[in-house]
């Protein structure tokens, strides 16, 4: 037997495989999970532990000269000191600060034109005293306006941690707090009147990551706010390199993707590959104090080389596997394709019209034996489905027939009404919900020269209905021409309908006689919708109409003549209640004020457009929803008698 790759030895074999191979990525990833859950906790332990003290040791440094500096801020700011004052104290400043913070290199002060004390308005005073060979110097600074460090502190105004530089004084790497000085003008108020500058030596940062003990050949890194290198155990980086420039080999995103992490998660632990492009995990925590990023980095080979061992350990193991399988389900499968190919045959004969062709009947009680008694008896059914397909079609081409029929007895515009004139202009519009249905409108001139307009509604569906509405509207149309009264039509058409009603249906009718010349109408209502009117300003209401018994119901049913009057310009809409009670998929209701808000957007123009506009917003109403009830329109656009 050949290998068909159509066949169902085949796709139950991949199948199977495709089963096999999730469970078999299912354990293989929960393992992998909890290898690099463990690994990832054991590295979050060790730079936790690590990063603690070295980190808090750091954090109270800085924190200590942001004090010192906001002190030193205040006392300027309250004192007004100049000339020897001000040396004095900014030389007293060096000295006490290196008491406590033995780091501190220099104190500087740099005032706004004209704001340094007992100076010339446009006079710019920095003065700066530095600590170097055990003594301390003092110096005037120039063109610090278009600094750094200046114009930040000045825009923000409030102290902050600069970016780490080498100064143009101190020849070596320090970080710089800047805070602002405020002087009280004469009503009292906080002016800005420079900025004061506590400049740190972090040369002892290279000691400090040089003495932290890191296992399995790790190193520590710290980054500064706009991660440049400031230390690391390499020295030809330091100050020269950001992670950006680091990146080599296409690793700038993953260098992209650290500096996320670290800005989302300020403390935790990162996989992903140096700067240079080494596998590694990095332990990060942010300083609160400066926003350095204090970083443990270990190379991950030794850490990933047992779990890449069991992961292609267990893809052979996979791959072997796969192959038994394989072969032990091609064995199985290809003893049930026999019978079915044979099943097959039969069914292509039963496609071409065949019903004679011999079904086989294997033995045993198996799904495949089943499949072939039921194969015979589906046979069986078919001679039989294809005998009631036949009388089916003919009875929907019956139905087909019978809707144009209907339709057509209907009159589809006013010129085969022989209605046209210039005093109106009217549109009907009629969708069954089935092939025949039992709504209906007429129009049509009585002898008089009035217009008498007629929708109605069957109770009921289908053909009974359709039949009930043929004969409905044939009386109410014969009444209405002979009778010339409303009134008379309906209590006429009412009773000749009720007499030989013996299947108990009955018709909601609303029918009016119109004056062209005045707008005047006469109409009665069967248990009717009541119409909506649309005024030429675009009001619009339902006329007051009561509605009386619906026709076939009662033969003793008097009904009574009602009348309302329109207006040049004025649009009278008649519908049935398949238009309100349309129902979309959550069977809420179109509604009356719907159909009010429809009539008043869609009117005022021709009466066919009024008609396809309320049609379209019932459909954007019901949606995918199915029709359940025949929808009938019809507009009648009123434009009076032209007195001109």
């Amino acid at each position: 037997m050949g290998f068909n790759i159509h066949g169902l030895a085949f796709k139950q074999s991949m199948l199977t495989l495709v089963g096999f191979s999730i469970v078999f990525a299912t354990l293989f990833g929960i393992l992998n999970f909890q290898v690099k859950s463990e690994f990832s906790t054991l590295l979050t332990q060790k730079g936790e532990e690590i990063s603690l003290a070295n980190v808090a040791i750091i954090e109270k440094l800085f924190e200590k000269g942001k004090k010192l500096g906001d002190e030193y801020a205040e006392v300027l700011g309250d004192e007004m000191l100049s000339g020897k004052d001000l040396d004095d104290f900014l030389t007293q400043a060096v000295f006490d600060a290196r008491q406590s913070l033995p780091q501190v290199l220099a104190v500087v002060v740099a005032y706004e034109t004209g704001m340094a004390p007992k100076s010339k308005p446009n006079e710019n005073v920095m003065r700066l005293a530095q600590y170097a060979d055990n003594e301390i110097t003092l110096f005037n600074g120039k063109n610090y306006f278009d600094k750094v460090w200046y114009k930040s502190t000045k825009n923000l105004q409030k102290g902050i941690w600069q970016e780490p530089f080498i100064g143009d004084f101190i020849r070596e790497p320090i970080a710089i707090y800047t805070t602002p000085i405020y002087h009280k003008d004469s009503s009292g108020n906080k002016v800005f009147a420079g900025v004061l500058c506590v400049d740190m030596s972090i040369a002892f940062l290279k000691e400090t990551i040089a003495s932290i003990p890191v296992s399995n050949s790790g190193y520590v890194v710290v980054l500064s706010a706009n991660n440049t290198v400031i230390a690391h155990p390499k020295n030809d980086v330091i100050f020269k390199e950001t992670l950006a420039d680091l990146a080599r080999d296409g690793s700038e995103q993953s260098v992209s993707d650290f500096e996320k992490t670290v800005q989302s998660m300020k403390k935790g632990l990162f996989m992903g590959f140096t700067p240079d492009g080494y596998e590694t995990a990095i332990y990060f925590s942010v300083m609160e104090s400066n926003g350095w990023t204090f970083m443990i980095v270990w190379p991950a080979q030794k850490f990933l080389e047992s779990q890449r061992s069991m992961e292609k350990m267990f893809a052979w193991m996979s791959l072997v596997g796969y192959i038994v399988m394989l072969i032990l389900i091609f064995v199985i499968t290809s003893r049930v394709s026999r019978p079915l190919n044979e099943l097959a045959s039969a069914a292509n004969k039963l496609g071409s019209g065949d019903f004679n062709a011999t079904i086989p009947h294997p033995s045993g009680r198996d799904e495949i034996a089943q499949f072939a008694w039921a194969f015979s008896n589906m046979r069986t059914s078919l001679k039989e489905h294809m005998e009631k397909q036949k009388d089916l079609d003919r009875i929907e081409s019956e139905l087909d027939f019978a809707k144009d029929i209907q339709i057509g007895f209907l009159p589809m515009n006013e010129a085969e009404e022989n209605s046209e004139d210039e005093f109106h202009e009217l549109t009907p519009f009629l969708r069954p919900a089935k092939e025949v249905g039992g709504d209906f409108y007429d129009f049509f001139k009585l002898d008089d020269g009035r217009l008498c307009v007629v929708v109605g509604d069957v109770s009921g569906k289908g053909v009974p209905a359709a039949l009930f509405m043929m004969v409905s509207r044939i009386v109410l149309r014969t009444m209405a021409k002979n009778l010339k009264s409303v009134v008379e039509t309906f209590n006429n058409t009412n009773f000749e309908l009720e007499k030989r009603n013996r299947a108990n249906m009955f018709v909601t009718v609303w029918m009016g006689f119109i004056d062209l010349t005045t707008g005047h109408i006469e109409f009665a209502s069967a248990g009717h919708n009541p119409p909506v009117i649309r005024h030429k300003d675009g009001t619009v209401e339902f006329a007051k109409s009561k509605a009386g018994m619906v026709m076939a119901a009662m033969d003793c049913t008097q009904y009574k003549m009602q009348t309302l009057d329109l207006a040049p310009g004025d649009t009278l809409f008649l519908y049935t209640d398949g238009v309100t009670e349309a129902t979309d998929a959550n069977n809420e209701l179109f509604g009356n004020e719907r159909l009010l808000d429809a009539v008043s957007k869609g009117g005022g123009g021709e009466s066919k457009e009024t008609c396809l506009y309320v049609k379209k917003q019932i459909d954007l109403f019901v949606g995918d929803a199915p029709q359940f009830d025949d929808i009938t329109m019809l507009t009648l656009n009123y434009k009076g008698q032209n007195k001109g």
